[in-house]
């Protein structure tokens, strides 16, 4: 379990909220796991809000830090809580299925999760 705090937390949950706020548990907790999987590789920054934060990474994220204060389910709440318990993996990007980014092309399809597409380094 990792464990983050306070405001590392609400960094987690507030990119799960914008990122699959209307998508199931399990996309939830997939989101929530790139996220920290990120922050424990060797090429992104060391803490969850530096993580979100980071220029062009998530497309809700344009320097605006009151989104931080906007309010989570307790579903949301949840998911960031299950992904802080699950063991970290290789998966560092996603994007929805509705797009089809140039980056993708250059990564390792691991997984399709209700309207994500996960996505590994090759």
């Amino acid at each position: 379990m990792i464990d983050l705090p306070p405001a590392e937390v609400r960094c987690l949950e507030t990119a799960i909220h914008y990122e699959a706020k209307v998508e199931s548990a399990a996309v939830k907790v997939a989101v929530g796991n790139v996220v920290l999987n990120r922050v424990a590789a060797a090429n992104f920054p060391k803490s969850v809000c530096a993580v979100v934060k980071q220029k062009k990474q998530f497309s809700w994220y344009k320097g605006n830090d009151n989104l931080f204060n906007s309010e989570t389910s307790s579903s949301t709440k949840l998911a960031a809580q299950k992904a802080m318990k699950t063991p970290r993996n290789h998966v560092l990007f996603f994007h929805a299925t509705y797009v089809f980014p140039a980056w993708s092309k250059k990564l390792s399809k691991q997984y399709s999760i209700g309207k994500h597409v996960f996505y590994a380094l090759n």
